[in-house]
């Protein structure tokens, strides 16, 4: 078991064995639409090759609830194998496909880890010079901070009720 492989390492090489994005970040845009990536998520490596996911491209496009999503090529591999399994003859399909595909834009972060987000993915996701980043596992989510907060409050369920449900086996929640 991996854990049990790597107890007696200090916490700083425990985490090069943690796979995904996670934590939040309060950032600042600049007036160009560029901010940097929390270091913290810049050195996520892959479990097998060690690679740093966020090096070379990336992609971002609208995401669920008024974020943004940005994701690593890996990722983004899986998801078009994911499109590429559905019928293109469902109307849903298509105009999904159409949202999420003609708001992408392709990110490389700089030597300081700053990335350029495109105007109109800044005014999908209302943001203003306060960003929010959050990790999400398999990706990273932009949010407006007041947008985020919102978003939180308007939740029909608790924390407590939606882990109860996800993990019990009766399936992911269902908003109300």
């Amino acid at each position: 078991m991996i854990i049990k492989a790597i107890s007696g390492l200090k916490w700083r090489k425990v985490e090069e064995y943690l796979s995904g994005y996670y934590g939040q970040f309060q950032t600042t845009m600049d007036s160009k639409g560029r901010f940097a990536l929390p270091a913290k998520l810049r050195s996520v490596r892959d479990i097998t090759t060690k690679k740093q996911l966020l090096n070379g491209n990336l992609l971002i496009t609208k995401g669920l609830e008024g974020c943004l999503s940005l994701y690593d090529e890996s990722q983004w591999k899986e998801i078009q194998q994911k499109f590429a399994s559905l019928a293109f003859t469902q109307k849903d399909f298509r105009f999904f496909s159409r949202r999420f595909y003609s708001s992408a834009g392709s990110l490389t972060a700089d030597k300081n880890g700053r990335v350029l987000i495109p105007s109109h993915l800044i005014s999908e996701a209302g943001l203003k010079k306060e960003v929010l980043v959050i990790g999400v596992n398999s990706w990273i989510e932009i949010w407006n901070p007041e947008r985020y907060q919102y978003y939180l409050e308007q939740y029909p369920k608790s924390y407590e009720e939606v882990a109860e449900k996800l993990f019990s086996g009766d399936g992911p929640p269902e908003r109300e």
